[in-house]
């Protein structure tokens, strides 16, 4: 299956780009276990804000895409919509 109709190469690279973001996630996932405030933890993170930015669009350029690809694959009728 290409990534891109009719274009191999181009779907290779889309390939290399899901690669990055999985590689997105691990990162943010990590960065949350050594700098967020989860695990009872009480003190202040020291991440700075371009660190709380960089953390942020990356988690809305993973969630956009993961919510587009939901909804191209309602409309081609690969999943169920929520009315059926």
């Amino acid at each position: 299956m290409n990534a891109v109709a009719d274009h191999d190469k181009a779907s290779a690279t889309v390939v290399k780009l899901l690669r990055t973001l999985t590689r997105t996630v691990q990162g943010l996932a990590e960065l949350r276990n050594q700098l967020g405030l989860g695990h009872g933890r009480t003190a202040p993170s020291p991440a700075l804000t371009r660190h709380a930015r960089l953390a942020l669009n990356s988690t809305v350029t993973v969630t956009e895409f993961v919510l587009d690809t939901w909804q191209d694959r309602i409309e081609r009728g690969k999943l169920p919509s929520r009315s059926q």
